[in-house]
């Protein structure tokens, strides 16, 4: 798997409303074999991502990376696994410290283990 925070993967989700798959693009770091996403928002509002309020209802997703595909469940890190991997993630990506500083809330982060 290529490594760094500018890698890209494709992610289905169920739809926590109509319950149909919902396909989504994001940039993503790793976690030994752990994906790493950040659930930034919509700049107009406080709302959080779609694909992560899907998440949050129904935490298991495919994800396509490059040519390999493969099951994933999700959880938003808490604690000192949250602190540890939002200070990975700005360090490679500082927008996303910019970006919190302007948010309501706190900016989730969405860890994906193979399942």
């Amino acid at each position: 798997m290529v490594r760094g925070m500018r890698n890209d993967l494709t992610m289905t989700t169920v739809g926590r409303k109509t319950g149909r798959p919902r396909r989504t693009e994001h940039a993503f770091d790793l976690d030994g074999e752990r994906l790493v996403l950040v659930g930034v928002g919509s700049e107009q509002g406080p709302r959080l991502p779609g694909w992560y309020r899907d998440l949050m209802v129904h935490p298991d997703a495919e994800i396509l990376v490059g040519r390999e595909s493969f099951q994933v469940k999700a959880h938003t890190a808490q604690g000192a696994e949250r602190r540890r991997l939002w200070k990975k993630v700005v360090a490679k990506e500082p927008i996303y410290q910019r970006y919190a500083d302007s948010a309501r809330g706190e900016v989730p982060v969405v860890v994906l283990e193979k399942a």
